[in-house]
């Protein structure tokens, strides 16, 4: 590899021969290197012969020599004497010089600094191995332009190459190469011309590339630090005190920092005096003995106090020269805010562990693996638990295993950081349960999840209350569509709300037709005025009670009625509702008209015997008809509309009373296969008339029923399954042993049940069927809980519904 030798940019003194720059305007020498001073001290040189003449050669110590002229600027010439035969070594010389040349080359090879060399036009023509790792070259690039490679294709870069080539030099240049797709590296750059032809013109370039890229991260690292730094005595307020002790007095040599203002101090008014010129008698009680401790034994000291309302910490550090204090350096930072923060937080600490501590609801913190962190005294009382039996282990232990899946969900969203709400149950010490509402949340610090707080709600008395108001509703419920009169609920307004079964019995509008109506729909125009009386009377609080009237039906026929009128009152005492019960009193009527004739009849016999003697005989035929007339009142034909109507009534008043009163069962062992099949046997026919396949798989199974009860359910339960199939379809009954109980599972794949339709499910009076009252259900569930058994229904929009009944086996319970 050639020699490098650093010169000075345009400067002759980069030229390894005599050389000078000559101005032909004036005749002189603007500058020359020392090769070119040496040789014209001899008397062999006359420098204005040389260039004033046009001899080109003159001999030196018997070398001849030549000069050579270019012009370099508009003014200036170099010239540059150059040998004109090649000087002969002596072989020692040679040898010398070779050993030489192989220590330099082993040196630019070996070196981690990263060395290349070009020639005149930009060809690399040799490079080390730390330029080869470097810029991820192989020994392919030599001969080839260096510039052109990927790394070096940078204008900056070129520039100072071009410079190189044009015999400047260049240092302590620094760029940045990209090296590879993301790579880059940044660099120190120093380029030298290595060689110079004997016309002066730069054969080869020498280019040294030393890589301070993690220089450069550690000066941006350390730049990045000083500002934060800097920040940080910003915003940190301090004072900066020097003191010195000056016979038994210590002084204040030196006073700065922000703080100073805060205290309305000034550094004039405070240095060069004694410490009892500054401080009152309170703090120099307290500084003074610090200050002698610190002079005596050497020791730093830091504390914390007040002065003029102001908190803060100072530090004492002793300045030793010689093993002797010389200087006391005090800095004193402003730690109100902190101190304030610390008393926020001891307060709100104190506060969260009194919500804690004394909250009725019983809370605890778990870690992220689940792991009981901590209770208050109300979860401890809730799950009847001490805290030492519940601490260290997972929250799941203490849930009830049906309940525990469920539960695990919630705690797992609750890590994603989402608060959840969930209802579910605890197994506590004594072995009952209770039922709690749970609420996750999720403790973050730093925008992360480190713990779940679950706060919890004892529910069981409430869920009770709610179990048994359910129960009310229902049976509220069922009087009102079971009552014998007529029940209309009307709004404040007298609009119709809801109305029983008997009230369209009674005027002959269903409930649909007549919902949001006026309950004026029953009157004459001349009745409406009273019937506004009567309102106005119960908006004022008032109770109408049987009132007589005659309202009319549907189809414009009168009825004769008696009804009452009751105001609804919310908790506050305001008018929300009316209920009307209303009663037919067609059958009291025929009973006062057949009251009526009966004494009519006890009259004219009373008037017969005053008469006996005279009419007998008449008198005797007349009784007999009379007997004959009781005997055929039998066959009155009012009372064969109403027991025709009776009739007409009679599969809803069934159902009703099945869910008014207990009904008489018989259990006793039956097969719940040979039920099953007798079930699905009978309901093929229908399924063959609306295109329904049937697929049929049971087990042997015997329970302990009443065999007519759950045979009506399962019937039940299939023909909705076919109603939801009207264009045929796939209807599932399998039969099935599952952890001993009998397993009946009954699916359509029909259009299915919405969710918000679901949750109704079972409660009286909704169906999803357009003529259904939804006591069917009801029913079908009132008697499989008769037989301890379960009845779920699941249901998916455009999938399907599963109906599954579970039941005892015989001997299982």
């Amino acid at each position: 590899m050639a020699e490098i030798r650093p010169v000075n940019a345009i400067s002759v003194h980069s030229i390894p021969v005599p050389a000078a720059l000559w101005n032909p305007a004036n005749s002189t020498i603007t500058e020359a290197n020392p090769e070119w001073e040496e040789l014209s001290g001899k008397d062999c040189f006359n420098s204005k012969r040389l260039w004033e003449s046009e001899a080109e050669h003159f001999v030196y110590n018997d070398c001849p020599y030549s000069l050579k002229r270019r012009t370099v600027e508009d003014s200036l010439e170099l010239l540059m004497i150059v040998p004109c035969i090649e000087n002969r070594l002596s072989e020692d010389e040679k040898d010398k010089e070779n050993s030489s040349s192989d220590i330099y080359q082993s040196l630019i090879r070996n070196t981690p600094t990263s060395v290349c060399i070009i020639d005149k036009n930009g060809i690399l023509t040799e490079m080390n191995d730390s330029f080869k790792k470097l810029f991820k070259l192989t020994d392919e690039a030599i001969g080839e332009s260096l510039c052109r490679q990927p790394a070096f294709k940078n204008p900056g870069f070129v520039n100072l190459i071009m410079k190189g080539i044009e015999g400047k030099n260049v240092q302590s240049e620094e760029l940045t190469f990209k090296v590879g797709d993301e790579q880059e590296c940044t660099c120190h750059i120093t380029i030298s011309p290595a060689d110079y032809n004997q016309r002066g013109a730069v054969d080869q370039v020498g280019i040294i590339l030393h890589d301070i890229t993690e220089k450069k991260e550690y000066e941006n690292d350390l730049i990045s630090l000083k500002v934060e730094l800097e920040n940080t005595l910003r915003l940190q307020k301090t004072i900066t005190y020097k003191i010195k002790k000056h016979q038994n007095d210590f002084v204040i040599d030196m006073a700065a920092g922000d703080l100073l203002k805060k205290l309305d101090i000034s550094p004039s008014s405070v240095i060069g005096k004694t410490i009892q010129e500054v401080f009152d008698s309170y703090h120099l009680g307290k500084i003074k003995p610090k200050l002698k401790k610190i002079w005596e034994t050497g020791e730093e000291l830091t504390y914390e106090d007040e002065y003029k309302g102001l908190e803060y910490i100072a530090s004492m550090v002793p300045v030793i020269k010689d093993g002797e204090v010389t200087t006391i350096i005090c800095s004193i930072a402003d730690i109100s805010m902190i101190k304030d923060i610390q008393r926020k937080l001891i307060e709100t600490q104190e506060k969260y562990r009194s919500m804690v501590q004394y909250s009725p609801d019983n809370i605890y913190m778990l870690n992220t693996e689940g792991i009981v962190l901590e209770v208050n005294p109300a979860a401890e009382e809730q799950w009847t638990f001490p805290s030492n039996d519940m601490i260290g282990k997972h929250f799941s232990e203490f849930v009830t295993k049906d309940q525990q899946t469920e539960t695990i969900k919630h705690f797992e969203t609750a890590l994603q950081g989402e608060a959840t709400r969930y209802i579910t149950t605890l197994k506590n010490k004594e072995g009952t349960r209770s039922h709690i509402s749970v609420t996750n949340i999720p403790i973050r610090v730093n925008d992360k999840v480190i713990g779940i707080y679950g706060i919890g709600q004892d529910i069981t008395a409430r869920m009770k209350i709610a179990e048994e108001l359910k129960e009310a509703k229902e049976l509220l419920e069922a009087y009102f569509e079971h009552a014998g009169d007529g029940i209309a609920l009307l709004d404040p307004a007298g609009n119709i709300l809801k109305v029983n079964q008997h009230f369209e019995l009674m005027f002959g509008w269903s409930e649909a037709e007549i919902i949001g109506e006026s309950i004026t729909i029953l009157h004459l125009e001349e009745q409406v005025s009273q019937f506004k009386q009567n309102l106005k009377m119960v908006k004022a609080g008032k109770r109408i009670k049987d009132f007589e009237t005659v309202r009319y039906r549907k189809d414009g026929s009168p009825i004769e009625i008696v009804f009452n009128l009751n105001p609804i009152l919310n908790d506050t005492g305001k008018l929300i509702g009316i209920s009307a019960i209303i009663r037919d009193l067609s059958e009291k009527k025929r009973n006062e008209d057949l009251l009526k004739k009966s004494e009519q009849l006890a009259m004219i016999g009373q008037l017969a015997a005053g008469v006996a003697h005279e009419i007998r005989n008449p008198l005797t035929t007349i009784k007999g008809f009379l007997q004959l007339m009781k005997e055929s009142a039998e066959d009155d034909f009012h009372l064969q509309v109403i027991q025709g109507e009776l009739d007409r009534i009679e599969i809803i008043t069934n159902e009703f009373l099945a869910l008014a009163k207990p009904r008489a069962v018989h259990f006793s062992m039956t097969s719940l296969t040979t039920l099953l099949t007798s079930s699905v046997e009978f309901i093929k026919m229908e399924c063959l008339k609306q295109g329904v396949d049937v697929r049929f798989s049971v087990e042997e199974a015997e329970i302990y029923c009443d065999s007519h009860q759950i045979k009506q359910v399962v019937l039940n339960v299939m023909k909705n399954a076919l109603e939801a199939l009207p264009d045929g379809g796939l209807l599932s009954v399998q039969l099935e042993k599952e952890n001993g109980c009998a397993k009946i599972s009954i699916q359509d794949n029909g259009a299915g049940i919405p969710p918000e339709r679901m949750k109704h499910l079972g409660e009286p009076f909704y169906s999803t069927k357009e003529k259904g009252t939804g006591l069917g259900l009801m029913i079908c569930q009132k008697i499989i809980k008769e037989h301890n058994g379960s009845f779920s229904i699941q249901s998916n929009v455009n999938e399907g519904t599963i109906v599954t009944i579970l039941l005892p086996i015989a001997g299982k319970e």
